[in-house]
């Protein structure tokens, strides 16, 4: 792959996970739990799909569309943080990859992948995303209570994951349904 086709990946991987995070935020921020945790999260799907589909430069677009988005919204002066914040984002959907793939033998180029797939890919990507940032955030001081945010940001992500990674097979198998469709 060219460097202008990696570039353009991380380009459209963090610009749609810039807007589907504002998007998330005006359909579900009243449902927000304690400090980044909501209870339901779109965009978690959308980092596990870039990363599943696009490897590194997929976890890249995440990582960078991240860390802008701590940047405009949640800045505290410590661009240290900041840029950690936006590096969990994009690392720990590329963890439950190679997870995934030693653990659950889920094909490297995702032949074949099912549901329970899918189920098992989320749940694990669910857990590693809440528990690496939750960890960051009660080490930082930003969550009081550990356990019940990591519960709650677990839900939120597997919730998120688990409606955008459907709505994706639908989408692709509505499009490969149309294009098998005799003329």
């Amino acid at each position: 792959m060219s460097h202008r086709q990696r570039l353009a990946i991380i380009v459209f991987t963090s610009i749609s996970y810039f807007l589907l995070y504002r998007f998330n935020m005006s359909l579900f921020g009243s449902l927000n739990f304690s400090h980044r945790v909501d209870w339901i999260f779109l965009p978690s799907g959308l980092r596990l799909a870039f990363v599943l589909l696009f490897l590194a430069d997929g976890a890249i677009g995440i990582a960078l569309a991240s860390t802008l988005i701590t940047y405009l919204l949640y800045f505290d002066g410590n661009y240290v943080s900041m840029m950690l914040n936006g590096s969990m984002a994009g690392l720990a959907p590329y963890l439950a990859r190679q997870v995934a793939i030693h653990y659950f033998q889920l094909d490297k180029n995702l032949k074949n992948l099912k549901v329970i797939g899918i189920l098992k890919i989320s749940a694990l990507f669910a857990a590693i995303s809440a528990l690496v940032h939750q960890l960051w955030y009660f080490w930082n001081g930003k969550t009081d209570d550990f356990i019940a945010s990591a519960l709650v940001m677990m839900v939120g992500d597997l919730l998120g994951t688990l409606i955008v990674l459907f709505a994706l097979k639908i989408m692709v198998q509505s499009f490969s349904f149309l294009k098998k469709a005799p003329d």
